[in-house]
């Protein structure tokens, strides 16, 4: 999948999954600017939960471009729900210190999530949803966020190897399973399996 529009995903609920540097986040950038430009910005949230990621890290680890986050237009009317986040695999030097800090953007997460008004916005889009896989479950996304309950729902998330291991990936691939299970049933899943090495941080 290159490419993609808001008009592709009107009414319907779609999960794109991939590893590193796959275009994801792109694919969302696109669905996002489609959407303002036919005027659905006052009816479109974005949580973005892409974690900061200094570029001297991105470059120690190879994964220059991982991170992107989603552009909303300015005067578009999206109400755009952000946080700083951290990267708990790739700043972290031992599971434990990777555990907490997941845990805290965690909390953050939810903090976002609190300001959903899905009875006057019903087009959602979520950039990196699998950061908070990492320490919460699926079924509690899906219930907090309620995702049956909007219209249009775009959601992209980390399935891959580049990462690494450890407990955390366990636990956010499982979770991520339960998630592809639930769009599988009740929209479409979307596997980015292209990877863009030299991509820059803006795409």
């Amino acid at each position: 999948m290159d490419e993609l529009r808001g008009e592709d995903c009107f009414g319907k609920k779609l999960l794109i999954l991939g590893d590193v540097n796959t275009g994801k986040t792109t694919l969302c950038r696109q669905v996002l600017a489609d959407l303002c430009r036919k005027g659905m910005g006052k009816r479109t949230t974005v949580i973005d939960m892409a974690p900061h990621i200094p570029e001297v890290l991105a470059r120690q680890r190879g994964i220059v471009g991982a991170g992107g986050n989603l552009l909303v237009p300015p005067g578009s009317g999206v109400l755009d729900l952000r946080a700083h986040l951290d990267p708990p695999r790739l700043s972290s030097k031992s599971q434990a210190e990777a555990l907490s800090k997941a845990q805290r953007n965690a909390e953050i997460i939810e903090t976002l999530f609190e300001k959903l008004v899905p009875e006057a916005r019903d087009i959602l889009l979520i950039n990196d949803v699998t950061l908070y896989l990492q320490t919460e479950s699926a079924e509690h996304l899906i219930e907090r966020a309620a995702f049956a309950r909007m219209n249009t729902l775009v959601v992209n998330g980390y399935w891959g190897e580049r990462l690494g291991g450890g407990k955390l990936t366990e636990k956010e691939k499982a979770e991520t399973e339960k998630l592809r299970q639930w769009f599988t049933s009740e929209g479409n899943v979307a596997m980015q399996t292209h990877v863009y090495p030299s991509a820059p941080r803006s795409l």
